[in-house]
This record gives structure tokens, sequence and C-alpha cells, in this order.
């Protein structure tokens, strides 16, 4: 009885760890993952690309990239449910999306070698989407080779768009009823495609305002972000965050707003950098995201300063690189009068003058490596 009691106790000891080795092989493959679903016409630069994801939340935030720029401004209107629509130069691309969550971020890449049939004699249609001054309200825009010299059609759901028939600007405008989900399709006949073509999409259109929020957006300077995106002056605040964590507040109540993120201080690394608002008309607010490196110090290279014009504000190109630059010794002026910018690496005209007008605006500083520092630009200001 000894015996087989103990042979009892061994087997389901060996029961129990299989069914412990099952149910980690099981949480195993169940981390999240993501990979990319290429759907495309043979001979045709027009691509449709779906993050298919799993164990991740649907809230996640999901950024493509095409050739190692991300897609942003109107064309990130054009994700639509994860799904990327994009008209390609022929050649060989790389197109990644990146899925951002509070815990990690997972990325996936695919390439691909667009080959277009030249012998085709239809024209290869595509169209951009973007909601327009209102939830209901869609412009969509003609975007393919030849557009300014073709005639073509729209149709929703099947339904010529008889007002769209002129094609002025290559855009149709259209109110939707209600939301739901929508097939926009542009067609098209010629002499030497008369059989006709056409390109459809879906378009999900939402009972809100999401669609009218700001399209943010920043471009990489060195160690310095700058804000760069339309009515940028006329939003009331938006946030920079650096890694999740909110490290400055751009707000028009603020003496010292200057729409600039200086990362100057940060150790070498990669780091997720978003800048984000909430307006009346985006209540659930908006951002943009980018992944921006810092790389490791290199020696002191005096060949790079410069003083450049960025959107009326002079910006000391290259200063970054400096780093000897005492601090003490900056003097700006414009047009010879002594100025105290808000950050002493960049002066925006808006806040000295009063009057458009051409200004010279000059930067003198010194550096223990490079010397004297100087230079003068002439800035056309519109006001």
């Amino acid at each position: 009885m000894k015996k087989i009691g103990i042979w009892y106790f061994l087997i389901l000891s060996l029961l129990l760890g299989f069914t412990s080795c099952d149910d980690e092989t099981e949480d195993f493959d169940n981390d999240p993952k993501v990979e990319i679903v290429i759907d495309n016409k043979e001979g045709s630069a027009v691509y449709s690309f779906e993050a298919k994801t799993i164990g991740i939340d649907d809230n996640a935030q999901v950024i493509w990239s095409v050739d190692g720029k991300d897609i942003e401004g109107e064309d990130q209107q054009n994700i639509i449910n994860q799904i990327l629509d994009y008209l390609f130069k022929p050649g060989k691309h790389t197109i990644c999306v990146r899925v951002i969550t509070e815990q990690r971020t997972i990325e996936a890449c695919a390439e691909i070698n667009v080959d277009v049939d030249q012998n085709n004699p239809c024209p290869d249609l595509f169209f951009k989407a973007k909601r327009y001054q209102g939830p209901f309200t869609y412009k969509f825009i003609a975007d393919f080779e030849g557009v300014e010299n073709a005639s073509y059609e729209w149709s929703v759901n099947g339904e010529l768009v008889q007002e769209a028939s002129q094609n002025d600007n290559q855009y149709l405008i259209y109110n939707f009823e209600q939301a739901g989900e929508y097939e926009v399709c542009i067609m098209t006949e010629t002499p030497d495609c008369p059989q006709g073509v056409s390109y459809c999409k879906v378009i999900d259109v939402k009972d809100d305002n999401n669609g009218l929020c700001p399209e943010l957006s920043f471009i990489t300077e060195g160690n310095l972000l700058f804000a760069n995106f339309p009515e940028m002056e006329q939003l009331e605040a938006y946030e920079w965050f650096v890694d999740g964590q909110l490290v400055e507040t751009e707000s028009l109540q603020n003496q010292d707003r200057d729409d600039l993120l200086n990362l100057e201080s940060y150790n070498p690394g990669t780091y997720t950098v978003c800048i984000k608002a909430e307006t009346p008309d985006c209540p659930n607010g908006t951002e943009f995201c980018k992944e921006v490196v810092i790389p490791e110090p290199k020696p002191i290279d005096c060949s790079v300063f410069d003083l450049v014009n960025f959107k009326d504000k002079a910006a000391v190109a290259g200063a970054i690189s400096i780093t000897d630059i005492d601090p003490n010794s900056v003097v700006w002026t414009i047009d010879g009068t002594v100025i105290t910018p808000i950050t002493p690496r960049v002066a925006r005209l808006m806040d000295h003058v009063t009057q458009p007008g051409k200004y010279e605006i000059c930067y003198k500083a010194v550096s223990p490596t490079c010397g004297t520092l100087e230079k003068c630009i002439e800035i056309d200001y519109k006001g």
C-alpha cells in the first residue's frame, strides 16, 4: 500500500508539473504583439497596411512611419482603425508601426518593393480624407499622378455625388447625415481606360469633435524641439511629455511661453516625446509623439554655429554642440537695440516689435573653445 501511495503521489506531481508548464507557455503566447498586414493590387503604388495587435489595449497609441519619417499632419487623419493607406513612389520602402502603451512600446516593420505597371493605361487613383468644419463634414482630396488634367467622379455608398462632377480644386467636401461607416470612391474612365477604374476606402464617421482637434507636431534641431503646427499661436495651452512624464506646459497666460522644449540636460538615449492638447472642440484631447535620440557627446565643432530664421524666431543653430558658451556673454540686438529674449538661444520677434517690416537681429556670445560667436540676419516680419 505504501508503494501504491508513493506512485500515486509521483504521478500527481508530474501532472501538476505539466499543467504548470502549459500555463506558462500560454502566458508567453499571450505577450503583446503587433504585426503588419499588407494589401496591394499588383502594379499599383497604392498600399494599405493594417496593424494587427494581440494583447494590447484598444486605447494604445499607434504611430506609423514610412522610410523613417513619422506620418504627420493631414496624412495622420487617413489612419482609420489602425489602417494606413499610402501612395508610394516606385522603389524600396520601409514601413513601421509603433504601438505605445503605458507599460511599453512595441514596434513592427515591413519592407516593400513598389513596382508600378507602366503599361497599364488606367490611372493609379488615390485620395486623402480629413474631417472638416464639423464631426459629419469631410474633405476628400484627389491625389494621384495627372490629377490636374483628369476627369473623375465621386461616390458615397455606391451613389454618385453629382455636385462633385466639376472636380474644382481636386477635392470634394461632403456632409454625412449621421455617424457610421461609409465607402467613399473616386472613379474615372478615359479613352485609354474605357473599362474604368476606381479607388475606395471606408470612412468611419464619429459623432464627436475629435476630428477637429489641432494637428500637433514638432521638429527637432539638435536637443531643441520646436512646436510646429497650424494655428499654434492661437492654441490656449498644450503640454510636453517625455516618456509619459509632464515636463513643461506652454500657455498663452505664461510670459515664458517659447513653444520649444530643451533636452540639453537629458542623458544620451532614446526618449518618447509627446505634445498634448485639449480644446472645446477636442474635449478628449489629442497628441503627437515622436522618438527623439540624444546621441553621445561629440568633440566641439565650432563650424556648426549659425543663426537661422524659423517662423520669425531667430535661433542659434548648433549652439547645443558648442557646450561651453558662457550664458552671461550672450547679447541679442534688434536693429542695434539690446533685447532680452525668454530663452538665450531663441529670440521671437513678436515679443519685441509691434509693426511688420524688415529687422536685423544679431546674436553674440563667447565660447572658450570657439572664441567670439557673432552673426546677424535680416527677417521680414509679417506681424
